[in-house]
């Protein structure tokens, strides 16, 4: 049975779901929200689309997308250029790589996944910000930033979960 224009259309949008919520949460990650230093802090919405989508849809997020929204963000947030779509890579490779170890298991399996895979990615890009600048940055900004991602991780998830399942599918 052949699709119509209009389920072709339909099925296209859908695919193109986690990308394109990627790229809304590059954009809310830089909006300012009128909290003194949170810019510094705001949590990596984007790496955790990168870890979600790689483990559960890896088909729906290609590499090279992951890396043109890592490129935007650097771009809006005026951070050093590539070093966001860096950490991307970094997360999707590792999340893809560890695929098996998390379909199927508890989501605490996942979150412990993410929290050690992003870690990895956090101390990477600190170590790269500390060599553009030739001295050790403080590591408190990044800490931070890591600790709020990381709690926050169950909240997003479960949103990307609702997207996956209502919309995605």
């Amino acid at each position: 049975m052949r699709m119509t224009a209009t389920q072709r259309v339909d099925l296209w949008l859908r695919h193109a779901t986690p990308i394109a919520l990627t790229v809304l949460l590059a954009v809310l990650s830089v909006v300012p929200i009128g909290v003194p230093g949170y810019a510094t802090v705001v949590p990596a919405y984007t790496a955790m689309a990168a870890f979600y989508w790689a483990v559960f849809r890896p088909d729906l997020q290609p590499p090279f997308a992951l890396f043109l929204v890592g490129v935007l963000q650097d771009i809006l947030a005026a951070t050093p250029l590539g070093m966001t779509a860096l950490s991307l890579m970094v997360v999707h490779g590792l999340a893809l790589s560890q695929r098996r170890a998390f379909l199927g298991k508890p989501f605490a399996l996942a979150w412990l996944g993410f929290l050690v895979i992003h870690g990895l990615s956090a101390f990477l890009i600190w170590l790269l910000a500390s060599m553009l600048v030739l001295q050790p940055i403080g590591p408190e900004p990044a800490v931070f930033q890591y600790l709020v991602t990381v709690t926050l991780f169950p909240l997003v998830a479960w949103i990307f979960v609702r997207m996956h399942r209502y919309v995605v599918r």
